[in-house]
């Protein structure tokens, strides 16, 4: 959505923007970490029991499709 130019920014704007846990890394890392194709999977299950804002949103589907890291 042309907010975030890089991955970093993401990493950094969710330590300090939204007080996302620091020694993860930040959320982008954090996800990277864990695996796309894991956090997807687990995404679903939540959207389908809690509803749909925990749907994953199509960068991390293409990305687990992909088997890839978010860059």
């Amino acid at each position: 959505e042309g907010v975030l130019e890089s991955v970093i920014d993401a990493n950094v704007g969710s330590i300090f923007g939204i007080g996302y846990a620091p020694w993860t890394g930040g959320a982008i890392q954090f996800l990277n970490q864990y695996g796309t194709d894991k956090a997807q999977k687990r995404a679903e299950e939540l959207a389908t029991k809690y509803g749909e804002r925990f749907t994953p949103p199509a960068l991390l589907k293409t990305k687990a499709e992909q088997k890839q890291n978010i860059q």
